[in-house]
């Protein structure tokens, strides 16, 4: 669209009619002379090109143009762009999934669907990520190793693709706590962000990888990164065997002192997931926590015009003296 910076400028239009018809004119001569006549005035008019109605006239009217053309230049017109969202600096958040072999368990269930733990995390990893608005979000994954599923993006729509992809033992069996804690804490400070965020889901204990748990602890520490962690067990369950009744208590095989220590020295919070409800609760309070607040700012492109009156104006007014001069 487009607009003036100044349109009160558009009074100063009629100025020129306004000096012309209130200031008095001031007499070409003075003194008491009297004029010479010559009294063939009127044959030494007709020699040459005799000065026509259109000629006289043109002048004023460039005149009266080239005066419209730089008002409208002091007025400054400008175009004005549409709005443009300004990107924010989003949080980061790595979500740091255990896809061990303990996590093909089928402890969980969702709408009396039973459902393994790996598959219950990912359904509602997804819900959270929609929230997301605005952030910066990661993927690694671990098992006997750790790796970089999806870098830092805003990319919410791809990042939930792959999300769905992740299948058990995609990473290995066994669980690489320190090396998954280490390289999600490297992802989250790829990218500047006012905070940095893990949110590590696990439900074993670190029984390999090359780096420690308090090795990747202290990173953490370092780096000022914040690490929430999630204990994924359920409730002890009696399993009925050909002879006896069975005890199942997965909670047992959970590093929960591990992860209460990572969350606590990182200024996190650690919670104990022992069924689907608790889990989405879970991802509610972290969102909650850590809920995204970015106030959206706009910019609207904007490009200056009035040098294009001005220098029609100049043009005009150039013109104007020239016709001027040749009459």
């Amino acid at each position: 669209m487009y607009q003036f910076v100044w349109p009160f400028v558009l009074c100063l239009l009629p100025l020129p009619w306004l000096i012309r018809h209130i200031v008095p004119s001031v007499p070409k001569h003075t003194g008491t002379s009297s004029a010479l006549r010559v009294p063939f005035f009127k044959i030494l008019t007709q020699i040459g090109t005799p000065i026509t109605m259109n000629q006289r006239t043109i002048s004023p009217v460039l005149w009266c143009l080239a005066w419209c053309c730089f008002v409208l230049a002091a007025m400054r017109p400008l175009w004005l762009g549409d709005p443009i969202v300004l990107p924010q600096e989003a949080r980061n958040i790595v979500l740091t999934l255990d896809v061990s072999g303990s996590m093909e368990e089928q402890d969980f269930n969702i709408q009396g669907q039973p459902m393994t733990r790996l598959d219950t995390v990912k359904i509602l990893a997804d819900d959270f990520i929609q929230k997301r608005n605005g952030d910066n979000l990661g993927l690694v994954i671990f098992g006997t190793g750790a790796y970089t599923y999806m870098p830092l993006s805003p990319d919410t729509q791809t990042l939930r693709s792959l999300l769905s992809e992740i299948g058990i033992g995609i990473a290995g069996t066994q669980t690489a706590m320190g090396d998954a804690l280490a390289l999600a804490v490297q992802t989250a400070v790829t990218v500047p962000a006012k905070s940095r965020i893990v949110i590590l889901m696990s439900d074993g204990y670190a029984n390999a990888g090359a780096v420690s748990v308090e090795e990747a602890l202290a990173l953490a520490k370092k780096a000022d990164v914040k690490v929430y962690t999630v204990g994924i067990g359920t409730d002890p369950q009696s399993l009925q065997g050909l002879f006896s009744i069975a005890q199942l208590n997965s909670v047992l095989d959970l590093d929960e002192k591990t992860l209460k220590q990572i969350a606590k020295e990182t200024g996190g919070q650690y919670f104990l997931a022992n069924s689907t409800q608790e889990l989405k609760q879970i991802y509610d309070i972290i969102n909650q926590l850590e809920t995204s607040q970015n106030k959206d700012m706009t910019l609207r492109p904007r490009k200056e015009l009035f040098y294009v009156p001005a220098i029609l104006g100049l043009i005009l007014w150039l013109l104007a003296f020239y016709k001027r001069s040749l009459t």
